[in-house]
């Protein structure tokens, strides 16, 4: 991908993130991989990036969940942990342009209902599974926040500050888990040049915060589910027929 693509790409994912909390991992992955990066490269260029923007909402958020935080910390980063290790030594055999791709159509399909998923909200031992879910797959895809807003969305009720607050935690230590594992275990494959892009966050999380307010709360779910169901599709496309 040619310098200037890189820059817009990430500056509308930069954009969608700062309003939804979601977005440079969700979308960023498959369109990166579709463009022939590697999953290391993809992470050394959006994991920085991704770190910022959940570090500024969840610093910012005046909502606070410490037994979220807890449960999330107990039950995903382990597995989380293990499922990334084991799929950056397999990364070279892997298709994850594909693979990813259908993970993305899944996890929005299954959003849309979520009365299959009330069941998180009455038994602890189901969240708990869900959670160690949510950290297999994040590994795996990079495409665990699809389904941390969707564990937050089935748990908070009308609050999208909080919603907010859940999912810019959970990035913010599974990012934070992820940029160890790259940095002690794979150091020679992350770009320190990808730093420079940082700045990009300071131009546009702040105005994007009006859009936020102005937002409603079951305006703002719908709008992740929609949009992530479609690239999904584009990129499921695209990967076919490009293979």
């Amino acid at each position: 991908m040619e310098f200037y693509n890189e820059i817009l790409v990430l500056i509308v994912l930069i954009i969608f993130q700062s309003v939804f909390g979601v977005g440079l991992l969700l979308f960023g992955t498959p369109t990166f991989l579709y463009f022939d990066y590697s999953f290391s490269e993809t992470l050394s260029l959006l994991l920085p990036l991704s770190f910022t923007i959940s570090l500024i909402q969840y610093l910012s958020s005046k909502e606070k969940d410490n037994n979220f935080r807890y449960k999330f910390n107990v039950f995903t980063l382990p597995v989380l942990v293990i499922s990334q290790i084991i799929i950056l030594n397999y990364q070279d055999i892997i298709n994850f342009k594909v693979f990813i791709s259908i993970m993305l159509i899944v996890l929005s399909i299954i959003s849309f209902d979520k009365k299959k998923f009330t069941i998180l909200k009455l038994k602890n031992q189901y969240k708990n599974i869900f959670l160690i879910f949510l950290g297999l797959i994040h590994g795996l895809t990079n495409l665990g926040g699809g389904f941390l807003a969707l564990y937050a969305n089935i748990n908070v009720k009308k609050n999208k500050n909080l919603i907010r607050y859940y999912i810019s935690y959970g990035y913010l230590v599974m990012v934070s888990v992820q940029l160890m594992i790259l940095l002690s275990l794979y150091n020679d494959e992350f770009d320190y040049n990808n730093l420079y892009y940082i700045p990009l966050i300071f131009i546009f999380y702040f105005p994007m915060q009006f859009i936020y307010k102005k937002i409603k709360i079951d305006n703002f779910s719908s709008i992740i589910k929609i949009v992530a169901i479609l690239y999904g599709f584009i990129a499921l496309i695209n990967s076919v027929s490009f293979n």
